[in-house]
């Protein structure tokens, strides 16, 4: 059906997919297996053939069939903002995670920006140095890959697809483009013979920073009106150890900086009318954690306390994971 393009056999496809009731949990019973299965040959027609599927209906399929549903609805000539900012709210990969956003920052759709903020992360690294002494950092990934596993016997081949933003990742396919944004996000097809359709969860692979997409968002909403703020996800400061007097006012100092820029950023969307009102959420509340390194060449005075009972940072040993 994908090669000979018969459009006329769409209105049947779809009727499949509002016939099929998703389930709460994976079965292993071959019956409701096979039904799964059967899906997915329809889904893979559909995305073949261009269709477009009635919105709740692509967005029901999400659960299941995450990459398959969200390529229907970005696609979907229809409005689809609601069913996107449904599952920006709840997807677990950051790929589902981003094909929302990037339609939902174009589109400007109201709660969106009360999401970012509600959720976006400052991670205040600090490093006490002697006189004279530099810094540096560095970083890097990997991406998932479909299963291996052999063919479902006697079904014939079916297109599996995963979302990506880094579509060099996987040697010898060519991603195909689904929604731009500062991170694009791509989708892979492939036939490997078996239905291991690929779960919507981060897994082992590294699908980049939620905190850092946010301030990309953050910043897209802001370039017009107000350029000059800026949300690091991830600042940097380094204090030369001078005595703790210094060093008290240094870090108090950065901490209170972070958090200002946080306020304009929100004072800033409220008054340029860009979603962010009252009547959405309460104005949120900065989230700030401080990880301090000591780096001095003698550390048998230990640095003094000074933000374990401030209630506008969160000292920790260790940078959680960016909020979901």
């Amino acid at each position: 059906m994908r090669h000979e393009q018969q459009t006329a056999l769409i209105p049947l496809l779809i009727q499949k997919v509002e016939e099929y009731q998703p389930t709460e949990e994976s079965s292993s019973e071959p019956g409701q297996r096979d039904r799964h299965d059967a899906l997915l040959v329809v889904l893979d027609a559909l995305i073949g053939l261009g269709a477009a599927v009635p919105v709740e209906e692509a967005r029901k399929l999400y659960p299941e069939f995450a990459a398959q549903s969200i390529i229907l609805l970005v696609r979907s000539p229809h409005d689809s903002q609601s069913a996107l900012l449904e599952i920006f709210q709840d997807a677990r990969a950051n790929w589902s995670w981003l094909a929302a956003g990037n339609v939902l920052v174009k589109n400007r759709t109201p709660g969106f920006v009360a999401l970012l903020l509600s959720r976006f992360t400052q991670h205040l690294s600090v490093s006490v140095v002697d006189p004279g002494v530099g810094s540096g950092s560095g970083g890097g990934g990997s991406e998932c890959g479909f299963s291996l596993r052999g063919p479902k016997p006697g079904w014939p081949a079916v297109g599996l697809y995963q979302l990506t933003q880094f579509p060099e990742r996987m040697t010898g396919l060519t991603a195909t483009f689904l929604v731009g944004g500062d991170t694009t996000v791509y989708y892979w097809r492939v036939e490997p013979g078996n239905y291991d359709n690929p779960p919507d969860v981060p897994g082992s692979c590294d699908d980049g920073n939620r905190d850092r997409y946010r301030a990309q968002y953050l910043a897209k909403l802001m370039q017009v009106s107000c350029p000059q703020v800026d949300l690091d996800p991830y600042p940097q400061l380094r204090i030369v150890w001078n005595g703790a007097i210094h060093y008290r006012e240094q870090l108090i100092a950065a901490v209170e900086e972070q958090r200002a820029r946080f306020h304009r950023a929100v004072a800033c969307l409220q008054e340029s009318g860009l979603g962010l009102t009252s009547n959405e959420a309460p104005v949120p509340k900065p989230r700030l954690e401080v990880v301090i390194r000591d780096d001095r060449a003698d550390r048998s005075a230990p640095l003094p306390a000074v933000l374990e009972n401030n209630e506008s940072a969160s000292l920790r040993s260790a940078f959680s994971y960016p909020v979901y």
